[in-house]
């Protein structure tokens, strides 16, 4: 379609993450289809924090060509601990507005406070050069990035020579490698370098038979026939080797951190050493090789990042306390439900004490073929995308090249379209733009006890509704603190099952219905927001306080529920 007039193309910040008091920069991309004069157009952006206009900022257009220009917009730097903001940007021609875009950016004291996970595993040479991937997971705040299989062997990490092919016959160049980690630096990016904890190759394992672990039959374990496993205790050889192959990764190729992968099998095995059968409970070993890999790194970087993959949510219980960043988890059957996921982030957050939870759910509906499917396999995105949100939870799903992940090997990835990318990337600009309200850690889950049966704190009716993720239900997901009420809306209806990793059909939308909330203080604000409609920016809510039984009460109309939807109520105090 050709425009007659100047089009704002995209906005997005710069860096995928902003640090307190470090300068801000957005990007806006113009579209202009004819010649401008000095100040002809005008650029207002406005920043908010939540619902609250907090500065606004004017920009002329310089005398400009027809064609696609890139603005840089400079913000003033946040001294705040951690806060998630809001960008809306409105185009003006000669005073008549034309359109508004929006963003989001987040400021951070660490980037600990909101981890967010993506992958990058192409490091052919052919790549070099190449930035437009770190650039588009920048526009989806990614600031952690997994260097998936970059490695020369499992044992031997770091290559010596430039080009190489690994045990699967995937070929990397180091010097790739290096440019792709100075890109993620230069855009707020930590570098992360996938490392199994216990994979050798046979020619490894042949020479040193005595380090493997060994099944009750005798048998020595390996994974897919091409991977060893060996003995990750203390006492074993291993245990000091692969610490060794993390150092010389940090040292030698700049990496923030490892990614310190398992195969979520075997959970116990029989070492050798010393000629002695010895049973090996791996949980029990975990944390003391996560321990020993921090205490070693740590004389090598600053900022040390650690991540470690519990598969199948095992064993969360014994190393999520032991000195790794997040709490990671590979989500697999038979965690297979909607409620699943809850779950297991309510689990692990416990746990954990404070740490993040990062999901990797990968989604297999990509794998299938056909504009139907498809359709499908992007409601079941966004769905999951919203569930483990609204949980207070992180997601690793996305990466290079629009990738998606549908299953653990992340080479095979699937790409999305650019149109669903543009969706998804509404989803991620909402996460961060009230990431203050969807990650305090203050906040508490009532869902299931301030709501139905004998509950009358929350009150939903013209509505069938679900506490726990029903299909063809909406499910109502709440948290709580002094001062606070967050009510995330996800609409499963006219879902047919409450699978998380099959295709979806379009959830049936709901209009007009009620939410009463039992009030303790005086109302400050309400407002609701969603990523399905005007880009995320906060909409005043229309409310009135009753007087009712057993106090004043809230009541709230919802005028439409796409998909997932934020009520957000402020008190005063």
């Amino acid at each position: 379609m050709r425009r007659m007039k100047p089009y704002i193309h995209d906005v997005y910040p710069l860096k995928a993450q902003f640090l307190r008091n470090q300068p801000i920069t957005i990007a806006v991309e113009l579209d202009l289809p004819f010649a401008l004069d000095d100040g002809q157009t005008e650029l207002e952006v406005k920043i908010y924090d939540l619902n609250l206009e907090i500065e606004v900022y004017r920009h002329e257009i310089g005398r400009s060509s027809p064609g696609r220009q890139t603005n840089q917009l400079m913000i003033s730097p946040k001294d705040v601990a951690f806060k998630g903001f809001g960008v809306d940007v409105h185009l003006y021609l000669e005073e008549e507005w034309l359109q508004v875009s929006s963003t989001s950016f987040d400021v951070v004291t660490n980037w600990r406070q909101s981890p967010r996970y993506g992958f990058l595993s192409d490091f052919h040479p052919n790549e070099a050069g190449d930035s437009e991937d770190i650039k588009q997971m920048t526009k989806l705040h990614i600031n952690l990035v997994q260097f998936y299989d970059w490695m020369y062997r499992h044992d031997d990490l770091v290559a010596t020579v430039d080009v190489y092919s690994d045990l699967m016959g995937k070929v990397s160049s180091r010097k790739v490698i290096e440019e792709k980690i100075a890109l993620c630096h230069s855009v707020g990016m930590k570098a992360i370098a996938y490392g199994a904890v216990y994979a050798a190759s046979r020619e490894f394992y042949e020479q040193h038979t005595d380090w493997a672990l060994y099944g009750s039959n005798g048998k020595v374990l390996d994974f897919i026939h091409i991977f060893y496993l060996m003995n990750i205790a203390e006492e074993s050889p291993w245990h000091r080797h692969i610490i060794e192959q993390y150092k010389r990764t940090i040292e030698e190729l700049q990496f923030d951190g490892i990614h310190m992968d398992t195969y979520g099998s075997p959970k116990i095995a029989i070492s050798k050493l010393a000629n002695e059968d010895k049973i090996v409970r791996l949980d029990e070993h975990f944390p003391v090789l996560i321990n020993n890999t921090r205490k070693l790194l740590e004389q090598c970087t600053e900022d040390l990042c650690l991540i470690f993959n519990n598969v199948g949510n095992w064993p969360v219980d014994t190393v999520a306390c032991a000195e790794q960043d997040v709490i990671y988890i590979e989500v697999w059957k038979p965690y297979e439900r909607y409620h699943h996921i809850v779950q297991i982030l309510s689990w692990a957050q416990q746990y954990g004490k404070g740490k993040p939870v990062i999901l990797a759910a990968y989604l297999k509906p990509f794998m299938e073929k056909g504009d139907a499917s498809m359709d499908r396999a992007n409601y079941a995105a966004l769905i999951l995308t919203a569930v483990i949100s609204a949980s207070g939870g992180y997601h690793l799903l996305l990466g290079e090249n629009k990738g998606v992940l549908t299953q653990g090997y992340y080479v095979d990835y699937s790409s999305l379209s650019d149109a669903f990318f543009r969706d998804l990337r509404l989803y991620y600009d909402f996460i961060i733009r009230y990431a203050t309200v969807l990650y305090d850690p203050e906040l508490r889950d009532v869902s299931m006890t301030h709501v139905d049966g004998d509950n009358l704190e929350y009150v939903f009716e013209k509505v069938s509704y679900s506490t726990y993720g029903e299909a063809n239900k909406v499910w109502t997901l709440i948290k709580e603190k002094p001062g606070l009420k967050v009510v995330n809306l996800i609409n499963l209806c006219g879902v047919s099952d409450d699978y998380w990793n099959t295709g979806k059909q379009k959830p049936t939308p709901q209009n007009d219905f009620s939410l009463t909330i039992l009030l303790e203080s005086e109302v400050k604000s309400v407002f609701i927001s969603t990523p399905d409609n005007e880009m995320g920016r906060p909409q005043q809510a229309q409310y009135e306080i009753e007087d009712r039984d057993r106090g004043k009460t809230l009541v709230l109309t919802i005028p439409h529920l796409d998909i997932w939807s934020l009520v957000v109520i402020e008190l005063l105090q």
